[in-house]
């Protein structure tokens, strides 16, 4: 869950148009017909997750700009994977980038090189920026779209289905650097404990200063610097490593930060950030609920949920409200689509740069006058949200729901043990009802098929680390799904699915391949 994907997930256009639009034979097409680099550039952007074929273009892109090396190399970290490869050609094309280190320190941490990763986490906190190129890749991709002369609800569809890709390597890429500088504060080590708290302000800093959606990890990067790991170093009741923590933070390296300033007044506006913020994502979701054929819907679980009875005719009335919402907020995208998408495909406006040569982060955006002058895209994105929230409540009957619904409710009971008896989780779930940790009429069963859940961590340490915690399968049903996963909760309280194979050989790893 915190680790960097080496793929990132093939997000689908849900439209069929679009599809062919963005073929690898369509691609191929269109640049054998250009020699405009920006072109070629946009082209490279919307190659689909995996496809040779951004590759290809890319390399024309650079043959005939090579200024544009560097951003091809950001364009395959984001919208490919993050694998050792794919970091490393980064930070050869682009070594005064911070994104590069730090993927290239998340991605040690991972393989738990915790030497190497705090070496690669210094180079990115001395490093003046951490750049994403949005204000170039953003024009390059409209340039893309004009040559083929896309409009409308495909144009819409295309560049909301872009900016969701955007958002998504936010999430799976950005996020997880946090969380492993957060882990590592857990060392035994002392002078890197001390250490972390700086190096997470710089790279507060240092996301802030990229766009408006990564402002929210910033903030959360920000806050496992200042509360989090201070508050671990109070708590352990050692002055001199306070003292050390507040001495990062005033060295050199905290004044890369420059923090402009948490955004005034948003604990207010929270709801119209939190809109504002997925926007993107919300448009681009409604096109699959508008979309007649079931290939688009088929992704969402809330249109899939499985009822009888009395509450059947209820879901499908939800079902036809969240349609209707979806198309009106889509009517309402379709006024202005470049002015709405490019807002979060550009990156930031320019600003003038502080002595030192780095970037001032502006507080003002294009998306932040986006909110405060087109409330109607908000007001049919809010309700485009409640019909699929109210249609995700409707399904809270469903058979697969309930059945990890009812396994989290054990995992939490194992926790709640494990908390009272130095995190060793009991020897069977038995014990849990014998002590009053979980009571009936709950049982130990799965809804699916009656047979016992198979609880695989008996009498072993539950994993403190978030990077251990958020792959150790504690408890998981014997009955796998269609694509050959098993519905199962981990030791960081969530509820997963995992492969049969990865599953298997977790097992044999842990030495419990016969439980």
């Amino acid at each position: 869950m915190f680790e960097l994907p080496k793929k990132m997930f093939a997000l689908p256009t849900y439209r069929e148009s679009v599809d062919q639009a963005v073929s690898a034979g369509n691609l191929k097409a269109v640049a054998a017909n250009t020699t405009d680099p920006e072109v070629l550039l946009g082209l490279a952007y919307l190659a689909r997750t995996g496809d040779s074929v951004r590759r290809e273009i890319s390399e024309m892109a650079v043959k005939a700009r090579p200024e544009y090396s560097p951003m091809v190399a950001v364009l395959a970290v984001m919208l490919d994977g993050m694998d050792e490869q794919s970091i490393g050609e980064l930070v050869r094309r682009d070594p005064d980038n911070a994104l590069g280190y730090y993927l290239q320190g998340a991605l040690l941490h991972q393989s738990d090189r915790e030497s190497e990763a705090m070496v690669a986490f210094r180079k990115a906190a001395h490093c003046s920026e951490l750049r994403l190129y949005e204000s170039t890749t953003g024009p390059a991709l409209f340039k893309a779209l004009d040559a083929w002369k896309l409009t409308g609800a495909d144009r819409l569809c295309a560049l909301s289905w872009m900016a969701s890709r955007s958002s998504d390597f936010s999430s799976l890429g950005l996020q997880p650097i946090n969380f492993a500088l957060s882990d590592m504060a857990q060392n035994d080590d002392n002078a890197t404990r001390q250490e972390i708290p700086g190096l997470l302000l710089v790279l507060a800093g240092h996301v802030f200063a990229t766009n408006f959606r990564n402002r929210w990890f910033a903030k959360s990067a920000l806050e496992s610097a200042v509360f989090g790991m201070k508050a671990r170093i109070v708590g352990a009741g050692n002055s001199q490593e306070v003292n050390g923590c507040a001495a990062i933070t005033q060295a050199p390296v905290g004044v890369m930060l420059r923090w402009p300033g948490i955004e005034a007044g948003m604990e207010e506006e929270m709801s119209a950030f939190r809109l504002t913020q997925d926007l993107p994502n919300s448009i681009h979701r409604a096109f699959a609920f508008v979309d007649p054929a079931p290939r688009s819907a088929a992704y969402f679980d809330e249109m899939n949920a499985s009822l009888h009875g009395s509450a059947k005719p209820r879901l499908e009335k939800a079902r036809e409200k969240t349609s209707a919402a979806a198309k009106a907020l889509i009517d309402a995208a379709l006024t202005d689509p470049d002015g709405l998408l490019g807002s979060y495909l550009n990156g930031l406006p320019t600003a003038a740069q502080l002595a030192e040569g780095r970037p001032r982060a502006p507080h003002q955006n294009f998306v932040k006058t986006l909110m405060r002058e087109r409330p109607d895209i908000l007001k049919a994105a809010a309700a485009c949200q409640a019909a699929m929230n109210e249609l995700w409540d409707l399904g809270v009957n469903d058979l697969g729901r309930r059945n990890i619904g009812r396994m989290m409710e054990i995992n939490f009971g194992l926790h709640r043990y494990a908390s009272e008896h130095e995190n060793i989780y009991p020897d069977s779930i038995d014990v849990l009802f014998e002590n009053g940790f979980l009571k009936p009429p709950l049982k130990s069963k799965s809804l699916h098929t009656g047979r016992p859940y198979v609880y695989v961590a008996a009498g072993e340490k539950r994993p403190l680390k978030l990077r251990d915690s958020s792959r150790f399968v504690v408890l998981y049903d014997d009955n796998p799904s269609q694509g050959g996963y098993y519905e199962c909760v981990m030791a960081n309280w969530t509820g997963s699915a995992i492969k049969a194979d990865e599953l298997k050989e977790q097992l044999r790893k842990r030495g419990k391949l016969n439980t």
